[in-house]
């Protein structure tokens, strides 16, 4: 991929945000549940103690094989503050391991304080040089730290290496479990939510180049899911009581729907054509996202946007893709959902992308985002829609964060799903500043503030100074890269003033019982023919064939019944059109018993036409069409 850092240059402030209580209960909900994991809380390991007090200092001890020291600024610590140092050789870290494309140096080492408190200070380890893979430079090699609340491990990007002394040291943001790494030179394929990301690393790849580069390929590759070819529509069982018309702004024609089934819920397929993002404003009553909704096509970057939305009672159909809502029996008539793009839904997934590098759990437990998917969809208040479904997702997430918490080091899936949807919430709360109308570097720009900003909040829990800028930096790679997509994508503008499109779905559930007293109800006549329906699609067709006089043995036999000759139907009418079916007939020679025709209305002029796929009469002469009573043409020979 090329770098082309720097060669844009954003503002790193989206103006002032309002941070939405749901965040703050989450994070509530979130500290409380993993209060279990801190190194701080019940956990008290047993290995060398040193003591510290307000002026600082340094102390030092051994973990194992490693050896650790702590420099403590004056006021980084309380008076008589006590620090325990453990190996946490139990520890499997293979999950960030491979999320990350790391080689770890030695063993997990749990700083812990039994007294006082340690805030500040800068973290030194020693690693085993023979554990480093072949190549690697001291400029590929780091510290790890262990956040509780955020459920991950991240670099200390500031670390420097002492190759002599075989130790490395960097500023600690907290402490809890640290652990010494290294980048190895070469190609990887590692694996994010679903996606293959490619990572290259050559001799002059830091630290903070290949975690950069990391960061921005992912949400890279999450955001150009919007630019792919977009499906083609499918229906498999096309609906014949709800019908769905579609239309744009523009009338460009790039967006479409179909409904399929015939059930209690029948789905509505749609296809984004487009090169962005189209967001549903909130859905009308009647339509809901289900859990198959939800799942959509099954990756976890998708399972997570589309939970997300669904706690807004939304849905975004993301760039050249397919997605679907549910539409039951609260629609009763007509309903009309708005779409426009969406420049919050481009911001949403710049930073997921940020924080699934980071995140394995939400990568590799896809099982369980599915079990919180169905939680909420099955929960009372999520069938309010809006402020419910969003009061589902948090009741989920916590009876998550209930069960036995993981132990510490461990990726935390509730910590880090809260984290996500929390970002949600800050994306979706600084809506205003992001622009929807003007060239596509003005809305990524804004784009790329909204999700530096939010990602900043969430991160925030994290208190380091030089780590939250350096990742959030990189975000500034992916509007050349989407632009750059945007080259031949035309049909998305209009009149050259690259103004964003609004798209319309117009849903109608099929009346067939009006359709059918308004349509066919009545009495139809031909040339010696007529045809009585009833309000219940009962039909009696009835005519004179003509006579043999010269041969009477030749007549049909039906001109001796009692009431001449006739047969009797049922008429059923769907969206798709009407149908009889014969369910007697005294003239199997020309109706069967079981024969279905179609039977087509035409009210301009008051006329319906009796088997539409073999228009004539039974001797091959005049048509099947039938006059109602206010009809002023001629029907029948």
């Amino acid at each position: 991929m090329k770098n082309v850092a720097g060669s844009i240059r954003f503002q790193r402030n989206c103006g002032t945000l309002r941070i939405p209580t749901t965040i703050v209960a989450l994070f509530v909900t979130f500290s409380l549940a993993l209060s279990a994991c801190s190194s701080n809380g019940s956990h008290q390991p047993k290995g060398p103690t040193a003591a510290v007090g307000s002026k600082g200092g340094t102390i030092s001890g051994e973990a194992g094989a490693e050896s650790i020291t702590i420099t403590v600024p004056p006021g980084g610590a309380d008076d008589n503050t006590e620090v325990t140092f453990q190996e946490r050789h139990q520890l499997s870290t293979d999950a960030a391991d491979a999320q990350l494309g790391i080689v770890r140096l030695g063993v997990p080492v749990d700083v812990t304080t039994t007294r006082g408190h340690l805030a500040q200070g800068r973290v030194t380890l020693s690693y085993n040089p023979k554990q480093l893979p072949p190549g690697t430079t001291t400029s590929q090699i780091g510290i790890l730290v262990f956040d509780p609340k955020l459920g991950a491990w991240f670099p200390l990007f500031d670390s420097r290496v002492d190759g002599a002394a075989h130790r490395v040291t960097g500023t600690a943001p907290h402490f809890s479990l640290f652990e010494t790494f290294a980048i190895a030179p070469g190609k990887r394929l590692l694996h994010i939510a679903g996606r293959g990301i490619q990572v290259i690393v050559d001799a002059a790849t830091s630290i903070l180049d290949y975690f950069q580069k990391l960061i921005a390929v992912t949400a890279s590759v999450i955001v150009e899911d919007l630019f792919a070819v977009p499906p083609e529509l499918k229906c498999d069982r096309p609906s014949r009581v709800v019908t769905a018309s579609t239309h744009t702004a523009i009338g460009d024609d790039l967006f479409h729907a179909c409904t399929d089934g015939d059930g209690k819920d029948i789905t509505l397929n749609m296809v984004n054509g487009v090169a962005y993002p189209v967001r549903l404003d909130r859905l009308p009553q009647g339509v809901t996202v289900s859990i198959k909704d939800a799942l959509g096509s099954g990756d976890t970057v998708s399972v997570i946007r589309n939970l997300y939305y669904m706690t807004q009672g939304q849905k975004v159909i993301a760039g050249a893709k397919q997605g679907s809502v549910t539409v039951n029996d609260k629609m009763t008539s007509t309903a009309n959902l708005h779409g426009h793009m969406d420049g919050t839904a481009v911001a949403f997934d710049m930073l997921l992308g940020t924080l699934l590098a980071f995140m394995p759990a939400l990568s590799a437990d896809k099982s369980w985002l599915e079990g919180i998917v169905q939680n909420i969809a099955e929960s009372q208040t999520s069938k309010a829609g809006g402020s419910g479904l969003a009061k589902a997702a948090q009741t989920a997430t916590h009876t998550a964060t209930s069960t036995p918490a993981t132990s510490g080091g461990q990726p935390d899936r509730a910590a880090e799903l809260g984290n996500v949807l929390a970002a949600g919430d800050c994306i979706l709360d600084s809506k205003d500043a992001i622009a929807y109308d003007g060239p596509p570097s003005d809305r990524f720009k804004s784009a790329v503030k909204a999700a530096q900003t939010c990602g900043k909040l969430v991160l925030s829990q994290f208190n380091a100074t030089d780590l939250i800028p350096a990742l959030l930096d990189s975000l500034k790679l992916v509007p050349e890269i989407v632009q750059a997509q945007l080259a031949g994508i035309s049909n998305v503008f209009t009149g050259g003033k690259y103004k964003l499109t609004s798209v319309y779905i117009d849903l109608t559930r099929f009346d067939a019982a009006a359709a059918l007293k308004s349509n066919f109800q009545g009495e139809w006549y031909a040339h010696r023919r007529l045809i009585e329906i009833d309000a219940n699609g009962v039909g009696t067709l009835r005519w004179s064939p003509f006579r043999n006089y010269d041969d009477p043995s030749r007549d049909p036999a039906c001109v001796k019944a009692q009431h001449g000759c006739e047969m009797s139907f049922q008429l059923t009418v769907t969206s798709a059109g009407a149908t009889a079916r014969v369910t007697a007939s005294n003239s199997p020679q020309e109706w069967r018993v079981g024969q279905v025709v179609g039977v087509l209305s035409k009210p301009s002029t008051d006329t319906i036409i009796f088997d539409t796929a073999n228009n004539i009469d039974e001797f091959g002469v005049g048509t099947n069409e039938f006059c109602g009573p206010h009809s002023n043409q001629q029907c029948g020979a």
